[in-house]
């Protein structure tokens, strides 16, 4: 039983093809049925929720039915790399996985007089589609057209792209890339052998995050597949080793109670199971399953330690945390979906893209809601309240700072805020939290002072929108626009004591 139970949930990684707890939802119908049909198709949601399974599967099932399928895991890749040696990367991986990486290398080392990127696109067009109408005991020389055979009729080329969104840390820009995908697309009524070749995009990002240039039209081509939630009638198979020697209905029992807590989120839900079963393993004796369910999630996910340490919880706190977008907007919107207001679904909304791609909202019936009762706790309007920040510093170096509370200011890593400079002192200034929403800046004995406004502080003094700090060489202007200024005038009744020692 014990190798059963640990080997039959999955809480990480992607899953086997013959894995059974692999769970098929709608997504797998869609995609299949999209690149069936030559649909350049995209799955854009959080992580953990399946993306890179549902990839291995939809992968068996297009061979079965006759497809040359390869699968390009950018993260192999690295980041550190030209523009040529990437999209050298992505074709070498192509030949590889059909068998003709000696063809596409002879092909890219015979047009290095093309840029990489179309290339790389001429080499799926005039060496791999050919090939591809070819039984593998049939080699011809790279770039030949064979004559149609219609005992060998030509196939279908599907390329999978996983982890899309690490083109965002490239160093170089791939809005060409993604505009050669659109182009095979639209030249498909001028080359009918473009009809063959298709994509399907996974990763975490919104279709506008992909391009870089602004003025470029967003990649939003092709059929959109929603990877949702496990429903209850989907999440059947997890109980049959939630319980093993028990009754069928006090493990169905069981993943009802689970289901409660997670609402069928991938990750979270083989997860709880797991810690249910492994629980039973150790303590074989008959537990209601409501208390022994709640107890398990509480010790995985609603502890303060479980909090810091499961990796899906860090994800969405980190995804929220570290977003572009404005971040008190973003927490409100948060918070007024937690409220129980109504906020519809809108993929133009910056903001709501990012909630969803953090994966702590779901669409239901057009609204967004929380996800599920884990998220819900987790990061509940407490959470809001220490995460939301309430000003910010823009340096003039062109960082900017998030201030949510006591932020320490001074030449070493040891600060919050580090302005590594000699004229700044260790310990330089401090900018205080005093109250719900207002700031004060206060000197810490620096050698060459704190100036606000021009002026060199002598007591610790209120900051209003877009006061001007100086420090050394340093020039932060202090925003706070959802808060009116206040008259100049020196401060004197804050706390003092956060300041000395």
């Amino acid at each position: 039983m014990a190798a059963l139970t640990s080997n039959f949930y999955v809480t990480g990684g992607t899953l086997r093809m013959d894995h059974t707890c692999y769970l098929e939802r709608q997504a797998d119908q869609d995609l299949l049925r999209g690149l069936m049909a030559g649909e350049f198709c995209y799955v854009l949601t959080a992580r953990q929720m399946g993306k890179s399974s549902l990839m291995v599967h939809a992968t068996q099932k297009l061979r079965d039915r006759g497809c040359a399928v390869t699968l390009l895991d950018l993260t192999s890749l690295g980041q550190n790399l030209t523009c040529e040696q990437w999209y050298d990367g992505l074709l070498v991986r192509v030949g590889r996985e059909l068998q003709l990486e000696n063809d596409v290398d002879e092909y890219w080392l015979q047009h290095e007089r093309q840029g990489p990127c179309l290339r790389f696109f001429n080499a799926l067009r005039e060496v791999v589609l050919p090939s591809l109408r070819l039984h593998h005991s049939q080699p011809q020389p790279a770039g030949a057209h064979p004559s149609p055979d219609p005992g060998n009729p030509p196939r279908r080329l599907v390329v999978f792209i996983d982890e899309i969104d690490v083109v965002r840390s490239l160093p170089f820009s791939t809005d060409e890339f993604f505009a050669a995908i659109r182009g095979c697309y639209n030249q498909r009524s001028q080359d009918p052998i473009l009809d063959r070749l298709t994509f399907c995009l996974l990763g975490v990002a919104t279709p506008a995050e992909l391009m870089r240039d602004p003025h470029t039209t967003p990649f939003n081509l092709g059929l959109r597949v929603e990877l949702a939630d496990f429903t209850p009638d989907q999440a059947l198979p997890l109980a049959r080793c939630l319980a093993p020697g028990q009754p069928q209905g006090y493990a169905d029992s069981l993943l009802q109670r689970i289901l409660h807590w997670t609402h069928g989120h991938p990750y979270l839900t083989q997860r709880l199971c797991r810690g249910v079963a492994h629980h039973l393993e150790n303590h074989p004796n008959l537990q209601p399953p409501e208390p022994l369910v709640d107890r398990t999630c509480a010790e995985l996910f609603l502890s303060s330690r479980a909090r810091e340490t499961d990796d899906n919880l860090l994800y969405v706190r980190e995804r929220l945390c570290r977003t572009e977008s404005d971040l008190a907007a973003l927490l409100e919107l948060y918070e007024q979906i937690l409220a129980g207001k109504a906020v519809p679904d809108n993929e133009l909304s910056e903001l709501v893209n990012q909630l969803r791609l953090a994966g702590v909202v779901r669409v239901e019936h057009g609204q967004l809601v929380v996800r599920n009762r884990i998220y819900e706790q987790v990061f509940d309007r407490q959470w809001i309240a220490a995460t939301k920040p309430i000003a910010e510093l823009q340096i003039s170096d062109g960082r900017k700072i998030r201030l949510r509370g006591t932020t320490t200011l001074g030449r070493t890593e040891a600060n919050d805020v580090a302005l590594p400079d000699a004229k700044v002192s260790r310990r330089h200034a401090v900018i205080h939290r005093q109250g719900p929403c207002e700031l004060w800046l206060a000197d810490l004995g620096s050698r060459n002072g704190t100036f606000l406004n021009g002026n060199k502080i002598q007591v610790p003094t209120p900051l209003s929108d877009q006061d001007r700090v100086e420090i050394g060489p340093f020039r932060l202007v202090f925003s706070q626009p959802n808060v009116p200024r206040r008259p100049g005038q020196p401060g004197t009744s804050v706390d003092r004591t956060v300041f000395e020692g």
